[in-house]
């Protein structure tokens, strides 16, 4: 077997040198980018394990190496649907999976106060940040509001997934950890929620998401996101603004379609979730046990969005009845460990894969986006926005909490707002032009998130032991 595999492989790689560059719009070019992207990751995180480096910022250190070198062949950068569908749904899967709802439910309120107000504070102070930066060569003028708040939504999602890793090193009060694991889940679900209704109003509501044709004017019926549109359009003319009645119109327009749109998904969610819980009851195989999940994972996603509902409400139900029901079954033990052990394994992967994807997306924009002015500028702005809106929120909230806040515990919490994974995915979305639409756009606000998420990882990463040190936020009890 030896013998013959090595004239194999030479055969195959005189082959790659004369077929085109990779291209990951097949599926061979597909796996070998796949297979790439791979082995670069597991090198970065054996070097981060050695130098005790925040795995996240190794990545992100990386993403800019493989733009900065033009490491990435030709043709590699990937399409949103490949992101929105393959990329998505395991995340935020995951992150249901490991809530732990009876804590949750002893820290409801921290939670909701951080997670609700504060999505809705970031998204529209940055968005009215960045609407400075945005001109009428990237977007056409009715549509810069909705773009600025849609950026906004995209900095919303938290990532504590490295400060949880020193968490877990030195130990801090168990109530603490809940508000950020907390955050982090329920952020991400309304944020990305958030998120893909403005998206679907900018690029021609949901038919473009779900690769429909558009239906003549005379069958034409409104989508949810055209409804958000129309509701963000009208809040921002004059006229509208002058007639406090069609002001309050347009806003509960949207408020409620935001409502529909999401509730429904958690229908849809809840439903798959218990039919996977069942079936999982009834094979008692952890193995099989680890299949079921991932089909929950993408199905509930799919059939969601193929309703024209929130998939990311549904992925994040599903995820959290599974960890909440199938946790607490006799005989779960070994499911426990597997499934745990798998999605670890899974989000590992894709969180490797997305720092590394918005590396090579940065390398065909041009890295030397990063240091153009107003890029900086912008990144800056971004930046300390961020900061505000978060202080804003999380400082009369640990007020809120009473005696029983741990001392120090707001200083942990406002620090420990690191955005990453979703984030970037997030912005791996955007169609490079569309309608109304031009590449500037997506060149703009890539370099933009990509620099104020490297900046959350290195100054906020890398410093948030010292803070809980310092703060004295410690569980006494940890070892």
């Amino acid at each position: 077997m030896v013998p013959g595999l090595i004239p194999t492989l030479l055969a195959f790689a005189d082959q790659a040198k004369a077929d085109p560059p990779v291209n990951p719009h097949t599926v061979s070019g597909s796996i070998i980018l796949f297979t790439l992207l791979l082995t670069l990751a597991v090198c970065v995180g054996v070097v981060s394990k050695k130098l005790k480096m925040p795995y996240t910022v190794a990545l992100v250190v990386a993403g800019l190496v493989v733009a900065f070198f033009k490491a990435a062949p030709e043709g590699a950068a990937l399409g949103p649907y490949l992101v929105f569908y393959i990329v998505l749904p395991p995340i935020l899967f995951h992150a249901g999976l490991r809530i732990n709802l009876k804590s949750l439910g002893r820290n409801w309120l921290a939670v909701v106060i951080v997670t609700a107000l504060g999505t809705l504070v970031t998204t529209v102070v940055v968005g009215i940040v960045i609407r400075y930066f945005l001109t009428t060569d990237m977007i056409s003028a009715n549509l810069i509001w909705v773009a600025a708040f849609m950026f906004g939504a995209m900095m919303s999602p938290t990532d504590p997934v490295s400060v949880i890793a020193v968490i877990k090193n030195i130990g801090i009060p168990a109530r603490v950890r809940t508000v950020i694991e907390g955050e982090s889940l329920f952020n991400d679900g309304i944020a990305v929620t958030l998120f893909f209704l403005l998206w679907g109003s900018i690029f021609t509501g949901m038919s473009y998401m779900h690769g429909k044709e558009v239906t003549p004017p005379s069958q034409h019926q409104e989508t949810p996101a055209e409804t958000i549109e129309n509701a963000v359009d009208s809040i921002f003319t004059t006229e509208v603004v002058n007639d406090t009645a069609g002001l309050m119109e347009a806003i509960w327009s949207g408020a409620l379609t935001f409502v529909t749109y999401s509730s429904l998904g958690l229908l849809i969610g809840g439903l798959l979730g218990w039919a996977a819980v069942l079936l999982m009851r009834w094979s008692r195989d952890p193995v099989l046990e680890n299949a079921i999940t991932v089909v929950l994972a993408y199905g509930a996603f799919i059939i969601a969005s193929a309703e024209s509902v929130s998939g990311v409400a549904a992925v994040i139900v599903a995820g959290i009845i599974v960890g909440a029901t199938r946790w607490h079954d006799e005989n779960a033990d070994d499911s426990i460990q597997t499934i745990s052990t798998f999605w670890e394994s899974i989000d590992y992967i894709i969180n490797s894969l997305i720092f590394l994807l918005v590396g090579i997306e940065l390398q065909f924009i041009g890295v030397d986006k990063l240091f153009d002015g107003t890029v900086m500028m912008a990144i800056g702005f971004v930046y300390l926005a961020m900061l505000a809106s978060r202080a804003i929120v999380v400082y009369p909230a640990g007020i809120s909490y009473g005696k029983n806040w741990p001392r120090g515990a707001s200083h942990v919490v406002f620090w420990s707002g690191l955005r990453g994974c979703v984030t970037l995915a997030l912005v791996l979305t955007l169609p490079a032009s569309y309608i109304g639409v031009t590449p500037e756009l997506k060149n703009f606000m890539l370099p933009v998130i990509f620099g104020a998420v490297l900046l959350t990882l290195l100054l906020q990463g890398t410093t948030i032991r010292t803070i809980i040190r310092l703060s004295g936020c410690m569980d006494k009890q940890a070892p």
